[in-house]
């Protein structure tokens, strides 16, 4: 699948976060303090600068804060564990890289990452612009649109409305009502209690969104899925929990931000800075890259793009 040459790139650093420090849990410097979290950040960002040179760019993070679906849900993200005391001492010198590297880094208090990037993709999408959303997150399917796409950066792929329609059963449109069926158990959005992905997709495929399932209960006993009673049975006594999901699910567009065009334009580099940042962490391949005039050029078959995409 194609895109414009120059579109809104949008990236989901939390949900590249944690990836990125478990996969390279081992890089240390030799103050032994670690560094593997910011290396994997970064690689991946770099080869998103040489990919896309004259794209705007936005990386987007949580924060702390109770947000709006805490306040609906207690138990909403309740069995993510607390974020590691190794991987917490790398986020200020992350974001400071970031900075330097001229990068535009968004975060608002209370509001989650997912939220800040639906309302800028929307702004951008009633522009005319073409949007890459850089996820590993499967809920953000819901906001892919013609102009809104998902970009699988380890797969070097681009996923449109078909491409999520066959990745997951149901077109972009209807991805909030399967996870308000299924849940999700990542954000620990409890969805219908047995009710999986099969019998998810195939009501959809049926009845249509939840509410139309909803309105035809009693003609689900014509579907010819196994133990169609008991699935009934749990939809009745679980409406409330399945609406609940359905807004816990439910990407926010509407978030107020306060972002001028020109603050996502990928500004020229601090280099002095990143050289005292990647002394201070020893990424001596990139220092060296600094010091050679080489940094954020293309190579092929090289160390550096060995962990291209993590």
């Amino acid at each position: 699948m194609t895109t414009e040459k120059n579109p809104l790139i949008l990236v989901d650093g939390s949900s590249y976060l944690y990836r990125a420090y478990y996969v390279f849990s081992f890089f240390t410097n030799s103050l032994n303090e670690p560094t593997g979290a910011i290396y994997g950040m970064l690689n991946m960002l770099k080869n998103l600068l040489i990919q896309h040179k004259h794209c705007q760019i936005v990386i987007v993070f949580d924060t702390v804060g109770k947000t709006f679906r805490k306040k609906l849900f207690e138990k909403y993200k309740s069995n993510r564990p607390r974020m590691p005391d190794k991987l917490q001492q790398q986020i200020k010198p992350l974001y400071n890289i970031i900075r330097a590297m001229g990068i535009s880094l968004l975060e608002i208090k209370g509001v989650e990452a997912d939220d800040i990037i639906g309302t800028l993709a929307v702004q951008a999408q009633k522009t005319g612009r073409t949007v890459l959303i850089s996820t590993i997150d499967k809920d953000i399917a819901q906001l892919v649109t013609p102009n809104i796409m998902l970009m699988n950066t380890r797969m070097n792929t681009i996923l449109g409305p078909e491409e999520v329609r066959k990745k997951y059963g149901v077109p972009p449109s209807l991805i909030i009502d399967l996870l308000a069926m299924i849940g999700d158990k990542t954000d620990n959005i409890p969805g219908i209690p047995g009710v999986g992905q099969k019998t998810a997709e195939t009501l959809i495929k049926i009845f249509g969104n939840i509410h139309s399932i909803y309105n035809n209960l009693d003609k689900l006993n014509t579907v010819a899925l196994r133990g169609i009673k008991t699935i009934i049975s749990n939809f009745e006594k679980n409406r409330d929990l399945a609406f609940l999901s359905y807004k816990l699910a439910t990407i926010k567009t509407d978030i107020e931000i306060k972002l001028l065009d020109k603050q996502l334009i990928i500004q020229e580099p601090n280099i002095e800075t990143l050289k005292a940042l990647f002394k201070r962490y020893e990424f001596k391949h990139w220092l060296n890259e600094l010091n050679s005039g080489k940094w954020l050029q293309r190579k092929k078959n090289t160390h550096e793009t060995k962990f291209t995409y993590f």
